[in-house]
């Protein structure tokens, strides 16, 4: 840790200084009934019940004059709730470590970040990442809707070709960005940052979930505390093998730097058990990584270990395929399958494959006649290539459904010899 130890030392004493400057000048322009000026250092501060206070003062001032000043004081409101929404999020700040952290320029981010290969590869473009799975077949990114905002969108691979991009559909305000996506191994589990749904600051992190009973993802939940602040916050990165995880922010950073931690991730969100006001404030804030370490723990190694090429693998597994059938199982043979019906409905996923590779090769010929074609000839090949448009939808929803009832057998099999 010493190549971080220096700038973490002069960087909380600099915060510190700061805060108690600013602290004290915002408590004198309460004092003066200047409320909202106050209001503002607070929250800067992360002073959140004083800036609350402040704004709940300024409100009663606006309605307690001979003309009460309504829409002055209606337009504040929001800004009370959100303090008030903040000061909660405050006092459950997640009890995380983060190991390590580096400042660095926000156009090449991602050189930053260390993960296995089971953990799937990052690919950073213009404004957005795109996120490729772990098996190479599916890939996430965001990309502007016809009213200039970022929505997130998928494809996936059929022997080796893309998919057309379709959008991910997770619940979202209309007038806002949603970007950096990452999923979980599971297929499942999705984290991204997002302008909207609530968010506090700029980009916050949120995780949603695919439900595969409906197909569709459940509405977003945004993390806590110290993952999201008043800036922006995004690309939220767990690695499970490794039990490491990264996300970026431009908190307190000049333009164009963004900070990068490396923290453990939590099983399950942990809040810090204090009512200290001072210690939750300054993890939020992260002032000091150090101050989240377990005492004794050497996490030196550990970010070596991740640095010097990632944990290799112990010994070598035959693959005829890979195939994912929950968190902690994986299969490679048909033999691996142990319900017979998960197996036919896998061997029909492949029947598929080969279906919809050959669909999509008689399609791109009868694109090609028709894009060199007479005015005839297109006329002829509109309705065909129409129909076959029509059933290569279908044969995507059939491989798809074959490998969900695939998955879904198997587990409930197994869950029988539990």
């Amino acid at each position: 840790m010493k190549r971080i130890s220096l700038i973490a030392t002069l960087l909380v004493l600099y915060i510190v200084n700061f805060q108690a400057q600013t602290l004290e000048e915002a408590d004198l322009l309460f004092s003066k009934k200047k409320y909202i000026e106050a209001a503002e250092i607070y929250y800067q501060l992360y002073q959140f019940d004083k800036a609350a206070k402040a704004y709940q003062m300024q409100i009663d001032a606006f309605m307690k004059i001979k003309k009460p000043q309504v829409q002055a004081a209606d337009s504040i409101r929001p800004l009370l709730k959100q303090a008030e929404n903040l000061a909660r999020m405050l006092s459950h700040c997640e009890n995380i470590q983060i190991i390590d952290s580096v400042v660095v320029d926000k156009k090449n981010f991602l050189n930053t970040y260390f993960f296995g290969e089971e953990t799937g590869t990052l690919e950073q473009t213009d404004n957005t990442v795109i996120y490729e799975n772990q098996l190479k077949d599916r890939r996430y990114f965001a990309k502007k809707d016809e009213d200039g905002y970022f929505r997130l969108n998928f494809q996936y691979k059929i022997q080796d070709n893309w998919s057309e991009e379709k959008p991910l559909n997770i619940p979202s305000d209309s007038a806002t960005n949603d970007n950096y996506p990452f999923v979980m191994p599971d297929g499942l589990t999705i984290y991204y940052a997002s302008t909207g749904n609530g968010s506090i600051g700029g980009y916050d992190l949120f995780v949603s979930r695919y439900n595969l009973n409906t197909d569709t993802y459940l509405a977003p939940n945004q993390l806590g505390m110290p993952f999201n602040s008043i800036y922006n916050d995004y690309m939220l990165v767990i690695d499970e093998v490794n039990g490491i995880g990264y996300f970026a922010t431009d908190r307190f950073q000049p333009e164009n730097k963004v900070v990068i931690y490396t923290f453990i991730p939590n099983d399950e969100v942990t809040p810090i058990e204090s009512n200290n006001e001072d210690l939750l404030r300054n993890r939020a804030m992260i002032t000091s990584i150090k101050d989240t370490w377990i005492p004794n723990a050497n996490y030196q190694s550990k970010l070596d270990q991740l640095k010097a090429g990632m944990v290799k693998e112990q010994y070598k597994v035959k693959k005829d395929f890979t195939f994912i059938i929950n968190d902690s199982i994986v299969y490679y043979t048909l033999a691996d399958f142990e319900s017979d019906a998960a197996k036919k409905s896998y061997l029909q996923s492949k029947e598929l494959e080969e279906k919809i590779q050959t669909a999509e090769d008689q399609l791109d010929s009868q694109r090609k006649a028709f894009a060199d074609g007479s005015d005839a000839q297109k006329q002829s090949l509109r309705s065909p290539i129409l129909s076959n448009e029509q059933q290569l939808e279908a044969l995507y929803q059939t491989y798809k459904k074959s490998l969900v009832e695939a998955r879904n057998s198997e587990i409930k099999y197994l869950r029988t010899k539990k």
